[in-house]
């Protein structure tokens, strides 16, 4: 959406997403595929998943969860004056995937769908 949305590429913490219900299980194994890092370290594991929650009435609430989100970047000096940037997929801790998109269901719920990083050398 950031890049079809030249609002959201300048500022990006102006993209929120709502989902009226959902499962943790599909957002824990999500993180472990893509935010390796916060799930493996106790530390960042403390702080970068958290939840508010919101209460509307006696009946719904609203569940903010924010998570501390990182992407794998490498800058190298190119020619004069120039930085090249090259968007690095996250480092893998376990067997590679045997195939590249998958799909999450509950019984015949569709959870989240994905496509798995390419592995890090």
């Amino acid at each position: 959406m950031a890049a079809a949305i030249s609002a959201l590429q300048r500022n990006h913490d102006r993209l929120l997403v709502f989902a009226d219900e959902g499962n943790v299980v599909a957002l824990i194994a999500w993180l472990k595929v893509h935010q390796l890092d916060l799930m493996a370290n106790e530390e960042t594991r403390k702080h970068g998943i958290a939840f508010e929650v919101d209460f509307n009435n006696h009946e719904t609430v609203d569940i903010s969860i924010k998570l501390d989100l990182t992407e794998r970047v490498a800058v190298k000096t190119g020619e004069v004056g120039r930085l090249d940037i090259k968007h690095l997929a996250e480092i893998q801790h376990m067997p590679a995937y045997a195939d590249e998109f998958w799909k999450l269901y509950d019984g015949e719920t569709l959870l989240p769908e994905w496509r798995t990083p390419e592995a890090t050398p």
